[in-house]
C-alpha cells in the first residue's frame, strides 16, 4: 500500500518533476489525485507527449528525449514501456514516491488520456462506458487506444473539454469529479 502524503508536499514534488521533464516533452501535465486536489496523495501521475530523438535524416529513432533524460536519473524503472513508465523517487527526507508517467505520441488523444488518468476510477469508467450500459458515453462511440471512435471515424480530442463536448456534457472541473 502506498504511503499517502499531504497535497502540498506532493504537488511541489510533481511540479519539480514537470520542470525537469519539460525540455524532453512537447507537452507535460500533472494528472491523478494531485490534479483533483485531494488532501492526501499516494503517487504522482504525469501525462506527456515526448519529443522523439531524430537521426541524421530527421527520422525518429524509436527513442524519445524522455528516455534519454530518465537514463541519467538515479532511478530504476519498474515499468519501461513505450507508453508507460513507472519508477520510484526518493525524496530529500528518504521517502519513496511512486511516479507513473504516461507517454502518448499523438496529441489528438490528449483529452481522453487526461480524462482517464485524472480519474477518479469510477468517473473515468463512466466516461468510457456507453449509456446503454450505465455510462455517460453516447452509444454510437467507442474508446480504443485512448481515442474516441464513431464507428470508423477517429475523433480528435486534443483537450479534455473536447471529450465532454462530444458527449454533450458540461465540463466538470477535476476537483468536483466523484
Amino acid at each position: 500500500m502506498k504511503t499517502k502524503r499531504p497535497y502540498a508536499n506532493m504537488r511541489r514534488l510533481a511540479d519539480a518533476l514537470v520542470d525537469q521533464l519539460s525540455p524532453a516533452c512537447a507537452r507535460i501535465e500533472i494528472a491523478g489525485s494531485i490534479r483533483r486536489k485531494q488532501a492526501e496523495i499516494g503517487d504522482i501521475e504525469l501525462i506527456a507527449v515526448p519529443l522523439p530523438v531524430l537521426d541524421l535524416f530527421e527520422q525518429p529513432t524509436g527513442q524519445t528525449h524522455v528516455d534519454l533524460l530518465l537514463a541519467l536519473w538515479p532511478i530504476e524503472l519498474t515499468k519501461d514501456g513505450e507508453k508507460y513508465k513507472q519508477f520510484t523517487l526518493t525524496t530529500t527526507h528518504g521517502h519513496p514516491v511512486q511516479v507513473d508517467l504516461f507517454l502518448q505520441p499523438d496529441p489528438a488523444t490528449w483529452g481522453v488520456n487526461m480524462l482517464i488518468r485524472t480519474g477518479p476510477a469510477n468517473f473515468s469508467r463512466k466516461m468510457v462506458t456507453p449509456k446503454r450500459l450505465g455510462g455517460w458515453m453516447p452509444d454510437a462511440y467507442t474508446v480504443r487506444d485512448a481515442r474516441i471512435w464513431l464507428p470508423y471515424e477517429r475523433m480528435e480530442t486534443p483537450e479534455e473539454e473536447d471529450v465532454f463536448r462530444l458527449y454533450g456534457l458540461e465540463y466538470i472541473e477535476p476537483e468536483y469529479r466523484r
